[in-house]
């Protein structure tokens, strides 16, 4: 389903009183009015007294004013119920606008396909797609033990974040784990505590881990939460056993969320949409969330050729602001429970200082599919 935003009627305005129809009516009310003076005026009155002229010029004002008054009284009514019928709905909307955009600030984000370690080159959409209906794993990973992947990985982790982490006396580690990765979530945790104590020793910090999938509700629970803790996201998928192929493809991302931080990337409140309700939900979210500053991409991964096709038709509409799709199982392989995390983090990463993105993924046998509006990650600061 859609986010539960009431649709808001559009409001008509009383039309302006046409001097047209008015001023004919007034003549003819006017002229009734004199024909009545003379009519009822009594026989043998004189006619050129003040009273009589009085009357006769008065009477047609005073019938014009009270009719004209009424017709001023009801189309002025008519008009402020309007307007602040107009003022509230623009108060509503303000209202919904901030609930769904509602944030997560992000002051790094790192990619791990395993297709590639030039993550700049997904930002091209004519990418050779040849890895649709395809798994890939880590060159660096095969036929090597889960261990020495995991090890590897983390190091990777640490070495990107270790510099900001150092500056924070205290954050939180969660890990977001396949089905089988997170069997194993004692071990994962205590290598961890390990890699990242030495790299951030006078940082205290506590690692929790929890399924890949449901990232999106994650996310939302987040956004609607009062945390103050600095939190460093680590998604993995990768396969367990030499030489044991899954239905996935491998991967992994991370970012560093952060409160309140400025000068960040922005995760925006996530929507879990039926098809049925798709075009529905890309409506609110480019009426609500991205005004006014238009998508500028968007990113799926999972998604079915339904989906694509109904991305394409909401989201290409108005020429004067294209869309750019990039189809990310075609380069990454097929998806896996972290792969919505995986397309976020590619999203952020590749788009650096660009516009809105809208990144879209289904997670394993599921039916619903994810929409998540991201704000880039702003450019990299270079010295001359």
């Amino acid at each position: 389903m859609s986010w539960p935003i009431p649709s808001f009627s559009s409001i008509e305005k009383p039309k302006p009183i046409s001097l047209r129809l008015w001023l004919p009516m007034l003549a003819v009310i006017a002229t009734a009015a004199v024909g009545v003076v003379l009519l009822l005026w009594p026989h043998g009155k004189p006619t050129h007294s003040l009273q009589f002229w009085g009357t006769l010029i008065g009477a047609p004002l005073v019938a014009c004013a009270l009719v004209f008054g009424v017709k001023l009284d009801s189309w002025e009514d008519e008009q402020t119920n309007a307007e602040e019928l107009e003022r509230e709905h623009d108060r509503l909307k303000g209202l919904w606008r901030d609930w769904t955009r509602r944030k997560l600030c992000i002051v790094d984000v790192a990619a791990f396909p395993a297709t590639t370690n030039e993550i700049v080159l997904l930002g091209d959409a004519t990418v050779n797609l040849k890895n649709k209906d395809r798994t890939v794993s880590f060159v660096w990973a095969q036929n090597r033990a889960t261990a020495l992947w995991r090890t590897r990985l983390l190091h990777l982790v640490a070495a990107r974040f270790a510099d900001v982490l150092r500056t924070r006396r205290e954050f939180v580690v969660t890990l977001m784990l396949d089905d089988t990765s997170l069997t194993q979530a004692e071990v994962w945790t205590n290598r961890v505590e390990r890699i990242l104590g030495r790299r951030v020793p006078r940082g205290t910090f506590h690692v929790e881990a929890q399924l890949a999938t449901g990232g999106a509700q994650w996310i939302t629970q987040l956004v609607d939460t009062v945390d103050s803790n600095t939190r460093l996201v680590i998604a993995a998928q990768f396969w367990t056993g030499i030489g044991k192929e899954e239905k996935f493809s491998e991967g992994a991302a991370a970012f560093l969320i952060e409160p309140c931080a400025t000068n960040t990337g922005l995760i925006f409140r996530p929507m879990t949409s039926a098809c049925n309700a798709l075009e529905e939900g890309l409506t609110q979210i480019k009426e609500f969330q991205t005004t006014p500053d238009p998508l500028t991409d968007v990113w799926s991964a999972g998604c079915e050729y339904a989906d694509s096709s109904v991305l394409r038709s909401v989201l290409k509409k108005d020429p004067k602001y294209p869309v750019t799709e990039h189809m990310l199982d075609g380069v990454l392989g097929n998806p896996g429970p972290a792969s919505g995390w995986i397309a976020l983090a590619i999203a952020m990463e590749v788009m650096r200082g660009g516009g809105p993105q809208l990144v879209a993924w289904r997670e394993p046998e599921s039916e619903s599919l994810h929409l998540c509006t991201v704000s880039p990650m702003p450019q990299k600061e270079t010295t001359v």
